[in-house]
Order: structure tokens, then sequence, then C-alpha cells
């Protein structure tokens, strides 16, 4: 059985969805860009620190684990509705915690609040019906893209409508808490299949039988992707801060997530072929070219008239981003071409490779901000970004060409 065209119908169902979602992002935020200021992004920003930090060290694998399995979903239903309620307590009870550190930390009382709040969006996914992952397991991408853009759009709908009303981060907040209220009711209204709250060892044991592999990836990905807002939020001000989350949502965190998108497609496929694997690499070939193709074309703008695109979306007064847009721009898009490489990774269980090169992604990335940032500020540390985005392709090749050449 071929899986061509299933391949293609995630692949053009997922690009749907991300262009629909771009224009909201861009609406959403030529709107925001008028009403808060960067220092509000900035303190924002630092709230996801925590809630990425939490969420990535309490990966439990049960997506993966179910996609990958041969086993039909309702066979893990009730079990990883288990395993999500008790990781969503941990992960709310641990940002509490966290908290207290981050305010004494960057010297923001308000953090504590803040932070507090956005808690309960892990609680509220917590309750998420599982069954959603069918669609993914299934190949049923079109209902998959409904459903994620779904709750998108409300997250958008409540930060624009709250944010010009009240001109306050509360409306950032709070637009996290909706869109996940928002996620657990669509869950349980699209499927009639509804968990249980009833634990069974087995099914516990094999979803959680990766997941210290996972976990330690989980958390590689968000230090990957976070430990530069950790860094600049305290070598420099909110203000710079704030310019610098603008700008990596405009440029960097696009890119990554077209690339994203295509491994939610491409990863249930790759499961599939994981047994022959010239099909296996020839997909994977189709995959990267097609989603390299869109990644750049949404790129362009923000490199060849980066100073009209900002003046006219967003407004003279964030025209400081300029200066170092580009550097996200390039630094997205090298990390969209290391991401597609995750899946097929993840497809033939080669969690070391993953591993190795976030691993040395984090690690070049904190020296050069360092010694970028520290000497030529948001420029330097951008540039620090993308260099070490570049410097670890040769990594990902190398482990590509291994599995490339298995018999």
């Amino acid at each position: 059985m071929g899986y061509t065209k299933n391949a293609l119908a995630g692949f053009s169902f997922q690009t749907i969805l991300k262009l629909a979602t771009y224009v909201v992002v861009a609406i959403k935020m030529a709107v925001l860009a008028r009403v808060l200021s960067p220092e509000i992004f900035g303190l924002f920003s630092l709230v996801t620190i925590a809630l990425g930090l939490t969420e990535a060290t309490t990966q439990t694998g049960v997506n993966l684990t179910i996609v990958r399995s041969k086993h039909s979903v309702e066979y893990f239903l009730d079990s990883a509705w288990v395993i999500a309620i008790i990781r969503g307590m941990i992960i709310g009870s641990l940002m509490i915690v966290l908290a207290f550190f981050l305010s004494n930390f960057f010297n923001e009382p308000d953090l504590l609040i803040l932070i507090s709040l956005t808690a309960l969006v892990p609680v509220i996914k917590g309750f998420i019906n599982p069954y959603i992952i069918s669609m993914q397991k299934n190949l049923n991408f079109f209902y998959d893209a409904l459903y994620r853009f779904s709750y998108f759009l409300a997250e958008a709908s409540f930060a624009i409508t709250v944010g010009y009303l009240s001109k306050s981060i509360f409306a950032l907040v709070g637009a996290l808490i909706f869109a996940a209220s928002v996620e657990l009711l669509i869950s349980f209204i699209f499927f009639k299949k509804r968990p249980q709250f009833v634990y069974r060892q087995s099914r516990v044991k094999e979803i959680l039988e990766g997941a210290k592999w996972l976990s330690f990836s989980a958390l590689l990905d968000y230090l990957n992707e976070n430990l530069d807002n950790f860094i600049i939020g305290k070598m420099t001000s909110l203000h710079s801060l704030g310019l610098y989350h603008y700008g990596y949502s405009l440029s960097h965190k696009v890119n990554h997530d077209f690339a994203k998108s295509a491994t939610h497609g491409t990863l249930p496929i790759y499961s599939r072929l994981q047994n022959s694997n010239k099909r296996l690499i020839k997909a994977f070939y189709k995959a990267t070219a097609s989603t390299m193709v869109l990644v750049i074309l949404v790129s362009l703008p923000f490199l060849l008239f980066p100073t009209f695109v900002i003046n006219f979306l967003f407004g003279s007064q964030w025209l400081e981003v300029t200066k170092f847009l580009h550097w996200l721009v390039l630094a997205g898009i090298v990390q969209s071409f290391s991401v597609l490489f995750y899946s097929l990774f993840m497809a033939k269980k080669a969690y070391f490779s993953v591993n190795l090169h976030l691993s040395s992604s984090v690690l070049t990335m904190l020296i050069l901000i360092i010694i970028f940032g520290s000497q030529y500020g948001l420029v330097g540390a951008t540039f620090a970004i993308f260099l070490s985005r570049l410097l670890n392709i040769p990594l990902l090749i190398w482990r590509f060409l291994k599995i490339r050449n298995e018999d």
C-alpha cells in the first residue's frame, strides 16, 4: 500500500492551516502592536518561559507512543487520559513554584501573579479527550487541521478583543486560558468516544517506556527554542526583550511552525514505512523539498522588504526590529530544515540522533549568545542564534546518512 496520497493530503491540509494561521497571526500582531508596548510583550515572553519549561520537563510521550503503536487509540484512551490529567496538575503546581523564582530572578513582581494564572492552562489541557490523536494516527488530516485552527482562532480572537479594550498583558494570558478551554470543549464535541478515569498498568507502562528519552528531547527542544529569551531577558531590558519576542514571532517562529506542521503530517506515514527504508527515504526527500520551498517563500518578504512590511503592518514604533530581523528569518529557515529530520529520527526510534543534535545546538547557542550578545546587543544575539543553527546542520546530515545507508 502506498502513502503518497496520504502524505500529499497531510501536507496540503497542514499547509492550508498554517497559511490561515499566518494570516490570523499577522492580524493579531498588527492590532496588538498598536495597543500594547514592547515591555508588555517582553513580560509575556517570560511567562511563556515558565509554561514551556514545566511542560517540557514532564513530557510523557503519549502522542508519539499512540501514533507509532499498532494498537488502536481506544487501547490507550483511558490510561492516556489519566496520565494527561496527572501531568497537567503537576505542571500547574510546578509553575506556581517557578513563579517565585522567576519573579525574583528578573526582579519583576508581576510575574508571580501572571505565571500563577497561566498555570491554569496545563491543568485545563490535561482533561482534553486523548482521542484527538486518532486524527493524526488515522491520517484524517482535514479534520485535524480544522480542529487545530479552531482553538487557535479562539486564542487570537480573545487576545485581539480584550487587548484592544484593556490594553493589558492580561489579554495575552487570558487568551491562553481561553484557548485551552475551547480546545477542551471541542475535543469532547468532535468525538463520541470519551475516556474514563481508569488506570491500566500495562497501558501506562507501554506509554511511559520511552518517556525518559522523549522527556530529555522535549527539554532540549524547549531550551533550543527558549534559552535565548531567558538570556536576552537577563542581559537587556523588557523593552529589548519585547522587540526580540515580536521579531521572533514574525519570522523564526512562523518558519518553525511550518516545519512542525509538516512533521505532524509525516510522522504517522514515516512510522508506517519504517521497515521499508527506500520508500521511507524517498518520502522524506519529497516532504523536505516541499516544505522548504514553502518556508523560503513565506520568508522572502521579511528578507527583501523588512522596513516596508514592519511599518505597514505594525507601525513605525516597531521599526527597530528591522535591525536584526534578517538574522531571525535566516535562523528560522535553518531551524525549519533541522526540524524536518526529527520526525524521521522519531519514526526510526533514533532518539539519540535527536538528542545529540539538540544538545549540541543548545550548547552552541548559549556560548555564542553570551559572546556576541554581550558585545553587540540584540543584533549580536540574533546573529549568534543563526550561526548556532547553521553550525549544527552537518551533525544532522551525518546521522541521516547512517539511516539512509541501512539495509
